[in-house]
């Protein structure tokens, strides 16, 4: 009988000795994965909101986003005349180079093409994909405000001043460029006909 209740005892002190050691290593790990995890002011800050009104038609616009520049583009009737007709000289044409966040909303055709929720308005990191350097926008066809360094038979878009990079008016990237894919499109949705919200 004594047996009997030392070793219920034991087993009781066991079993409480456990579970007070999985609460204490639950009261370190709690607060420990909560301090990764972003701060409010961190998370409101990954968002930029922006009303695409204030963008005058033909205009284009730089943004901050993460501290990243960003492209707003408002592109007239003529600008996405401009986007059609050089398919063949693009690298992706059709925008299949997407990732995951892109093809949330990258789902037509038409989106692909304009690479917009709205193809009047095109909104893409300002940054080029070879080593970063910032395009210069020249919508202009041909050389008249290019110069020599691009072909004749340019269409208009932006030229990147530092390694030669085109990309066209739906910053679709040339063949021929050291820049390997489009501008990137970074996730961003309407929250009113005329407000987006980036990030």
């Amino acid at each position: 009988m004594t047996d009997q209740a030392n070793q219920s005892r034991r087993n009781f002190l066991y079993v409480a000795a456990g579970g007070l050691g999985a609460v204490a290593a639950g009261a370190t790990v709690v607060p420990f994965i909560g301090s990764m995890l972003p701060a409010a002011d961190t998370l409101a800050a990954s968002k930029t909101e922006f009303n695409v009104s204030t963008v005058e038609a033909g205009q284009l616009v730089t943004i901050q986003w993460q501290g990243k520049p960003v492209f707003v583009l408002n592109r007239t009737a003529e600008l996405l005349k401009q986007v059609d007709g050089h398919d063949d000289i693009l690298k992706d044409a059709e925008s299949k180079a997407i990732d995951e966040v892109q093809a949330e909303w990258m789902d037509t055709p038409e989106k692909r093409k304009f690479r917009s929720i709205k193809p009047e308005y095109l909104i893409v990191v300002a940054s080029c994909t070879h080593l970063g350097c910032i395009p210069l926008f020249k919508p202009t066809p041909g050389r008249k405000d290019w110069g020599n360094s691009v072909p004749e038979d340019w269409y208009g878009g932006w030229h990147c001043p530092c390694h030669g990079s085109l990309y066209d008016l739906s910053a679709r990237v040339a063949k021929g460029s050291p820049a390997p894919t489009n501008l990137h499109v970074m996730k961003y949705e309407y929250k009113s006909d005329t407000t987006v919200v980036i990030g």
